[in-house]
């Protein structure tokens, strides 16, 4: 191949070898936005196409591949197969199409749908599923090869002409039907194009450093293109559409169940989230409980096996230790996944005075030691999960300055934007403590009357999404994503959240707010498009320095220092490591002890 057209190559003049460059683009700590290598194994490949296939199954790294076929070999030896997996989650979803809606559906998802492959971020390896291989000839094509003999729940052949279906519909989806998948998860696609039943080819805008990774997410699950059309609104929201391991067999008001599919194919090269004839379980049945004492007493029970809600995390760490040592449960401290985002309505605070003084009123430290036992870690707008490219906690905690005194003398200086500040905030307990934490100390030190507004979560999504907001300020919980872009960034993109929400658009009428969403969004979009691991460092900074001194759209809150999973010991092989960061019910390897 020649080297002028396969950007990787670039990397062997400078004696980087291909392993060297997946753990130096953030592979590194507890976990980070890993860089596909498009490559088999590490050493130079005498010219042939790089892949990112290797005989266990689609690793960067020969050596983690190793190490996952390993594990899932072992696995599989041990593992019994039956048995129904017991979930809970506060409210009904609100739709099963991975393309449109993302909330509440945890339980749907994951069980329905295939993908062409997975991330595990502890490994830094690449898991294939409905792809058998995963390359990249040049610097702005993949190529994925299909896997042969897989069948969506209605009998239909998959094909990948149902892949380039579904990942062509994300605009779209945007722009008629209001898709919570926004542009910073799909945004780098040009073309998807399927020139024969087993080859899918997509080609990209600009080099994207996160693209691999980016479509091993949940909204490129594949639909069944037949059942899509034949919709009025050209959607799968209420029709099981998937060709994954289970199909739906109840959906109602209480809860839903799922049941393992006849017809679901094999995985003849296992890794860490597939054995040869995974799934083990039999059914998964998840019940809606709203009152999270009520699922607590349900999982100490023995009829939930995991705990807490789907989407909801353990509260603290003194909920984390009266847990521990309980009869059969186990409960493991894990590296934090968590994340807090204070968003602004940027039309109603367009002057930095004023988001200044807001910031300068809340007491971080404090707030660390109030709500997280003192366990705590400042978050910036590359997030803490991903340590090759995130701020250090010293530069973090410089931009997190509290000082009443000075806020008030902003708040005045700013014209005093609003006489109330309502902050809106969902159920979910930590997020609503930390409403109501900064809820006082803006009434404090900033002598202005707050209001605490908590909703369930269909009505705080649409409260973000209304134009006129109901709100001032606006708390997002969310958890670990693979890369900058869908992590913390998402709230700050002007492609993002960030334009859809915080009123932060491109477009925005205050020429104020306009400039800086313009000037983030282009570096944004500077740091996506580099493929040096140096280089994208140093532009992430950038990136992160603009929003910080700006104060734009909104402000990272302190996370937790580390995050806490609980579930029923009968649950076997649960991949700890990986859980909260996207291996979680997606793994097919976990199986129930009698």
């Amino acid at each position: 191949m020649d080297d002028r057209a396969n950007y990787w190559t670039r990397y062997r003049n400078r004696r980087l070898s291909r392993r060297t460059f997946v753990a130096g683009s953030g592979a590194a700590a507890a976990g980070a936005a890993a860089i596909l290598a498009g490559c088999g194994d590490d050493d130079d490949n005498g010219g042939k196409t790089a892949t990112a296939t290797s005989s266990s199954g689609g690793s960067p790294s020969a050596s983690a591949a190793a190490s996952a076929s390993a594990s899932a070999s072992a696995s599989a030896a041990a593992a019994t197969r039956g048995g129904t997996l017991k979930l809970a989650k506060q409210q009904v979803d609100e739709g099963m199409d991975p393309g449109l809606k993302v909330v509440n559906n945890l339980d749907l998802l994951p069980s329905l749908y295939n993908r062409s492959h997975l991330y595990q971020v502890s490994t830094n390896t690449m898991l294939l599923d409905a792809a058998t291989a995963m390359e990249q000839p040049d610097n702005t094509t993949i190529r994925f090869t299909i896997r042969d003999g897989m069948k969506f729940h209605n009998g239909d052949a998959q094909t990948a002409e149902d892949f380039a279906y579904t990942w062509t519909r994300f605009p779209t989806l945007l722009k008629e039907q209001g898709s919570q998948a926004n542009e910073a998860n799909w945004g780098f696609i040009d073309t998807v194009t399927a020139p024969d039943a087993k080859t899918v080819v997509v080609k990209l805008k600009a080099p994207s450093a996160s693209a691999p990774v980016l479509m091993a997410t949940t909204i490129f699950s594949i639909v069944n293109k037949k059942q899509a059309e034949a919709d009025s609104k050209k959607n799968v929201q209420n029709v099981d559409a998937g060709a994954g391991a289970y199909s739906l067999d109840k959906r109602d008001a209480t809860g839903t169940r799922v049941v393992r599919f006849k017809d679901y194919y094999k995985h003849e090269k296992p890794n860490a989230a597939f054995a040869v004839d995974s799934p083990y379980i039999d059914n998964w049945e998840t019940s809606i409980i709203v009152d999270n004492a009520a699922a607590k007493s349900a999982f100490l029970a023995g009829n939930l096996d995991v705990y807490p809600q789907l989407g909801q995390t353990v509260s603290d760490k003194l909920e984390f230790e009266s847990l521990k040592g309980q009869k059969n449960v186990t409960a493991k401290q894990v590296d934090t996944t968590e994340a807090r985002f204070m968003a602004f309505d940027n039309v109603k605070f367009k002057d930095i005075k004023a988001r200044r003084a807001i910031l300068e009123a809340i007491d971080s430290k404090a707030l660390i030691a109030s709500l997280y036992a003192g366990d705590g870690l400042y978050d910036g707008p590359v997030g803490v999960g991903l340590p090759a490219f995130a701020l250090d906690q010293k530069t973090l905690e410089g931009y997190r300055k509290f000082d009443p005194a000075d806020a008030k003398k902003l708040w005045e200086a700013a014209g005093k934007p609003a006489s109330k500040i309502r902050i809106q905030a969902n159920q979910d307990p930590r997020g609503s403590s930390i409403a109501e934490f900064i809820g006082q100390q803006l009434k404090q030190n900033l002598g202005v009357d707050t209001e605490v507004l908590v909703n369930d979560t269909t009505t705080w999504v649409a409260r973000a999404r209304e134009p006129q907001k109901q709100w001032e300020l606006f708390i997002v919980p969310y958890n670990f994503s693979t890369t900058p872009e869908i992590y913390n960034m998402t709230m700050m993109d002007p492609a993002a959240f960030a334009g859809v929400s915080w009123n932060f658009q491109l477009d925005q009428a205050d020429p104020d707010v306009q400039a800086t969403a313009k000037a983030l969004r282009a570096l944004v979009a500077a740091q996506s498009q580099e493929i040096d691991p140096a280089k994208r460092k140093q532009k992430l900074i950038d990136m992160q320095k603009y929003a910080l001194d700006n104060i734009v759209p909104g402000i990272n809150l302190p996370v937790p220092g580390h995050s806490y999973l609980v579930y029923n010991s009968r649950l076997q092989n649960v991949p700890e490591a990986d859980w909260l960061k996207g291996l979680g019910l997606v793994n097919q390897t976990l199986w129930l002890k009698a």
